[in-house]
């Protein structure tokens, strides 16, 4: 009984820590965190770890609540299409995941009073036994606020690896457009919405087809 206390104590303290920094962290990231032009000067500052600089960047930022459209925009500024379509998706999959991983570990229930009300309830009815696709149809609908879907599937039942895949898969049409915006000036926000937006639709209309073939079939 006693080695079990003493366990249940040291967790509580490891918790404690954990919260008062990741409080720490985001008060500091509102606080100091980069606007767009102190992350172009970050970066280019960086020299050959630029990449890396950006993608720090990038999770101070979301944290920080600066846009997500404008650190996608300044990867293809930074870096052009194709290296920077690729930090701009992994700086957002990794900022995902530590959002994630906050709400599950270490601050759920503050998590928890900051969503829109019975927001975790609708995303676990959502996700069901199909988390990948439940992920993959928020992340192409842009008007989903996406802190929201990272702190509340946090707080679901939901593993890991379909959240990061789904988070992967999901926001490169509308993080592809971003970046081309940086790049050249080309704004296909519009396009990009309605496409995906129009794709969510259809995931949507196998999901459910499939359910009541499954229904059926039982």
């Amino acid at each position: 009984m006693g080695e079990d206390t003493r366990g249940s104590r040291a967790a509580d303290v490891s918790r404690l820590a954990l919260l008062l920094l990741w409080v720490a962290l985001l008060v500091s990231a509102l606080l100091w965190g980069p606007d767009p032009d102190a992350l172009r000067t970050w970066v280019e500052e960086a020299g050959a770890a630029a990449p890396l600089a950006y993608l720090g960047v990038y999770m101070l930022g979301v944290f920080a609540l600066l846009p997500r459209p404008a650190l996608n925009a300044a990867a293809g500024l930074l870096f052009g299409m194709s290296l920077g379509l690729v930090l701009a998706v992994a700086g957002g999959v990794c900022a995902a995941l530590a959002q994630f991983w906050v709400a599950r570990h270490v601050a759920g229930d503050a998590v928890a009073r900051r969503l829109p009300e019975g927001a975790r309830t609708r995303l676990e009815t959502l996700a069901g036994g199909r988390a990948l696709m439940a992920v993959l149809q928020l992340r192409l609908i842009p008007v989903i606020p996406y802190q929201v879907v990272n702190y509340g599937f946090g707080l679901t039942r939901v593993r890991m690896w379909p959240f990061a895949l789904g988070t992967l898969l999901g926001g490169v049409p509308g993080t592809a457009a971003l970046v081309l915006v940086g790049v050249d000036g080309t704004d296909l926000g519009l396009p990009a919405a309605v496409g995906g937006v129009a794709l969510a639709v259809v995931i949507g209309a196998v999901w459910w087809v499939r359910s009541r073939r499954g229904r059926a079939r039982s």
